[in-house]
């Protein structure tokens, strides 16, 4: 076996992976409210935050706070994401 094969992502687990993010991302929405963030410096700070949350994790070697991690990464970046389409203060 070639020594980089990957297994691959069925569209199952792809799809399985989209709908944890939409669950994270809509629980953040009612813990939080749907308030964009202000600024780029925001965003990078959440992201910045939820990064090191994930390093943390990865040495603590719990699966479940790894994956739980890169969810609020991808939570933030795609808010994110929400709130530069939505006209954050640039």
């Amino acid at each position: 076996m070639n020594e980089y094969h990957r297994e691959q992502a069925t569209e199952e687990d792809i799809e399985k992976s989209i709908d944890w993010l939409r669950d994270e991302f809509h629980r953040r929405i009612r813990e939080k409210g749907p308030g964009i963030f202000k600024s780029r410096h925001e965003i990078l700070g959440v992201v910045t935050e939820e990064y090191q949350e994930l390093m943390e994790a990865v040495h603590s070697e719990d699966i479940h706070k790894v994956r739980n991690e890169l969810l609020d990464i991808a939570v933030a970046a795609l808010f994110g994401v929400t709130s530069i389409y939505k006209g954050v203060d640039w």
